[in-house]
């Protein structure tokens, strides 16, 4: 679960490398947000050898890719990351980044994130 203030790694390509949620975009009722929802974050670090997309102080959409919370199931497992993790987002809703390290579970699938599962090395 990831609530207001909560840093982040990126796990995509665009350049940034730690994040801080700045704003939960969900229509649940909540001050949580879960694998799948998008979020508002602000750039804390980027990689400098990225100069033309994220960069240090830049304010984007993220969505969440990976909890420390576990996440139930409906068939009852249950499931959970060692970090929290956010890949970015376009305005369009399109990735930032061409390639995502790490894992994109099916929950994303559920809330229409496709492009992100495709791009990412590993789904479950």
């Amino acid at each position: 679960m990831i609530s207001v203030g909560t840093y982040l790694d990126v796990s995509d390509n665009s350049g940034a490398k730690i994040a801080q949620c700045i704003r939960i975009l969900s229509k649940q009722q909540g001050h949580f947000a879960t694998v799948g929802d998008v979020i508002v974050v602000t750039i804390k670090k980027a990689n400098s050898k990225y100069k033309g997309k994220a960069t240090a102080g830049q304010v984007y959409r993220g969505v969440i890719l990976e909890t420390k919370k576990e996440v139930t199931r409906k068939d009852g497992s249950l499931f959970s990351f060692d970090r929290n993790v956010v890949a970015l987002m376009t305005p369009q809703e399109n990735p930032m980044g061409t390639r995502i390290t790490g894992f994109a579970s099916y929950e994303l699938r559920a809330k229409g994130k496709m492009k992100f599962i495709a791009l990412s090395s590993s789904s479950f």
